[in-house]
C-alpha cells in the first residue's frame, strides 16, 4: 500500500512547530481493498478511514469537479488511478499541498517549501476559488502564522475577492463558526476579520462588517491571552443582531451578560444599582462567570471611569455576597426569605461602596 503523510503535519514540522494530528493519502487503492486490510470507514462524503492501530486518518487519493454552488458542491472521483500529484492540486494552500513518503523524501509539486521559506500563503490553482470556504481558511492560516511574519499572495487576495457573494452565502453558518472559533483561540485574532473585511467576506457577521473599525480595536484591546467568549464579546457589545445566528449558547450568554452589566452601570453606581447589575448577571448563581466578565469589562475599560476607580477585590466581594443565608426559623415565608437576603446584600455592597 502506498501511502503519504500530507497537510499540516508536514508544514508545521518544517517550521519547527509542535503539531498532534497526522492525515495519510493513499494512492492505489480502493475503499474495498482499505476495508480488507483491516482499516475503519468514517467518511461521509468521500472515503477515509482510521487506521486499525493507530487510528489515524488515511483517505483515498481524490479527484474533484465543481457541480453546484457552495462548498459541498463539488463531486468526487476515487479511483485507483488517481495520482498523488492530482490528490495535491486539489489542496487549498501550497504549503498545505507537501507530501512524505514512507523513507521521508518530500514530495512538493507546487513550490510549499519555497513559501514556507519566503512566508507566503499562496494557492495551489485557480481552481481554489470554486471553494468559498476557503475564504475562512485562508485568513485563519493568516492569524495563526501572523507572529511569523506570513502574509498572503496578492494574487491568492484577487481570487478570494472574486469568488461570488452568492457563493459564500451558500456556506452553512456552522462551518464558517468553526473556523471562526479555532481563531478565536489563537492569538493576533483581529487579523482573521481584517482579512475578511479586505475581500469583501465580512458581510457573514453583518454588525461586525458595520461597525468594523469599532469592532476591531476593541478586538486589539484584550489581552492575547484573552479566552475565546472574551474575544468575542469584545467584537460584539453592541452587536446585537449576531444573537440571532446560530452561535453557541456560551459565546451568546457570554456577551448578553457583559452588556447587561455594562449597560446596568451606565449612568451610575450604587449598591442598589450595583446587585441589579450582578442579578443580571446570575452571579449567585455562577460566581466564577460573573467574576470572568466583571474582570473582563474592567480591566478593558468597557465601563465608565467610576466602576473602574472602585478598585474593588471582586473575588472576595463575589465570595461573601454568594456566602449570604438566613439563620434556621427565621422564617418560612420565601418572599420574606428572599427579602432578608437582598437587604444582606444591599448592606454587604454598602459597605464596599462606602454608601
Amino acid at each position: 500500500m502506498k501511502c503519504y503523510l500530507v497537510g499540516g503535519a508536514i508544514r508545521d514540522r518544517l517550521l519547527n512547530l509542535s503539531f498532534s494530528e497526522k492525515d495519510f493519502v493513499v494512492i492505489g487503492e480502493t475503499e474495498a481493498s482499505m476495508l480488507e486490510k483491516g482499516f475503519i470507514s468514517v467518511g461521509k462524503k468521500f472515503p477515509v478511514f482510521l487506521h486499525p492501530k493507530t487510528k489515524e486518518e488515511y483517505a483515498l487519493a481524490r479527484k474533484e469537479k465543481k457541480i453546484a454552488i457552495g462548498h459541498q458542491g463539488f463531486s468526487f472521483e476515487t479511483d485507483n488511478t488517481v495520482t498523488l500529484e492530482e490528490d495535491l492540486s486539489r489542496r487549498d494552500l501550497t504549503i498545505n499541498a507537501i507530501a512524505e513518503d514512507e523513507k521521508g523524501n518530500l514530495i512538493d509539486p507546487f513550490g510549499g517549501q519555497k513559501d514556507l521559506k519566503e512566508k507566503i500563503l499562496r494557492h495551489v490553482s485557480p481552481a481554489f476559488s470554486e471553494d468559498p470556504l476557503r475564504i475562512f481558511r485562508v485568513a485563519r492560516f493568516a492569524t495563526k502564522f501572523f507572529a511569523l511574519n506570513f502574509e498572503v499572495d496578492k494574487s491568492t487576495i484577487a481570487l478570494m475577492k472574486s469568488i461570488p457573494k452568492k457563493e459564500i452565502e451558500n456556506l452553512s453558518f456552522e462551518r464558517i463558526w468553526q473556523e471562526t472559533e479555532k481563531v478565536l483561540k489563537m492569538k493576533n485574532t483581529h487579523i482573521f476579520f481584517e482579512i475578511l473585511n479586505n475581500v469583501n467576506a465580512l458581510f457573514v457577521f453583518p454588525e461586525i462588517e458595520e461597525n468594523f473599525s469599532k469592532s476591531v480595536n476593541s478586538l486589539k484591546e484584550l489581552n492575547e491571552d484573552s479566552k475565546e467568549e472574551e474575544k468575542w464579546a469584545a467584537l460584539n457589545l453592541d452587536n446585537k443582531t449576531l444573537d440571532d445566528l446560530p452561535i453557541p449558547k456560551r459565546f451568546l450568554r457570554f456577551v448578553k451578560y457583559s452588556r447587561d452589566f455594562k449597560e446596568t452601570l451606565a449612568l451610575d453606581i450604587s449598591k442598589k444599582i450595583l446587585l441589579e447589575a450582578l442579578m443580571k448577571i446570575n452571579a449567585f448563581r455562577d460566581k466564577k462567570l460573573a467574576l470572568q466578565i466583571v474582570i473582563f469589562l474592567q480591566n478593558n475599560n468597557k465601563l465608565n471611569s467610576a466602576l473602574i476607580s472602585l478598585n474593588l477585590d471582586w473575588d472576595n466581594l463575589l465570595s461573601e455576597l454568594n456566602s449570604v443565608s438566613v439563620n434556621k426559623g427565621f422564617s418560612e415565608n420565601g418572599e420574606l426569605i428572599k427579602k432578608e437576603i437582598y437587604n444582606t446584600r444591599l448592606n454587604i455592597l454598602g459597605n464596599y461602596l462606602n454608601e
